[in-house]
């Protein structure tokens, strides 16, 4: 017989997310080498908030500790609470999501820098990689990592489609007045 407890932690509770396993980075298939990706769930926090309604509540397993979520006293999923981003020991550099195969190595030397391609250390410190703009855009930075899209008067399909594409004015316009690296990253810090 399973004896679950009620918990109240408020309406507001950070879960550890589940796609980077609270380590705010992805890497799959296309991640070559020591690279990682800022996660596209999380954007990099390592946990998601789950906003608490009336009819939702969390109940734990007293014996073996398992949170779940419940929506009409039904379980709607497990969920564990953060309390701090994990490490991973297979990163070196990390990046935003551009949708291609990259190594670190030939980003490096082939004219990325060191605010588009971050060690993982200072990503651990709080720092923020700055997108590639020669592979990427912002609506595609904000199609995966924004609650909104960005549009700049682009053209639909893919965004190397677009007549703007790689230029400093749908940049700027992304960045909304930001104009150092730190009101850069602070712009993507908040994209959700």
């Amino acid at each position: 017989m399973i004896n679950l407890k009620e918990l109240n932690l408020g309406t507001s509770i950070k879960c550890t997310c589940e796609q980077c396993k609270g380590t705010g980075i992805y890497k799959g298939f296309a991640e070559k080498d020591n690279l990682g990706v800022i996660c596209h769930h999380c954007n990099g926090k390592g946990y998601q908030v789950l906003n608490l309604e009336n009819d939702h509540k969390l109940y734990q397993n007293e014996e073996d500790l398992i949170i779940y979520h419940t929506k009409q006293n039904i379980i709607s999923k497990v969920v564990h609470l953060f309390t701090k981003k994990q490490t991973r020991d297979d990163i070196d550099y990390v990046i935003y999501e551009v949708g291609r195969y990259l190594s670190p190595t030939w980003l490096l030397e082939n004219g990325a820098d060191e605010y588009q391609v971050i060690r993982y250390q200072n990503f651990l410190n709080g720092g923020y990689p700055l997108p590639l703009k020669d592979y990427t855009c912002p609506l595609h930075i904000s199609q995966c990592y924004g609650e909104e899209e960005f549009y700049n008067d682009c053209d639909l399909g893919l965004p190397s489609q677009c007549q703007k594409y790689g230029e400093d004015e749908c940049w700027d316009k992304f960045y909304n007045g930001a104009i150092t690296i730190k009101e850069k990253q602070l712009v993507l810090k908040n994209l959700k």
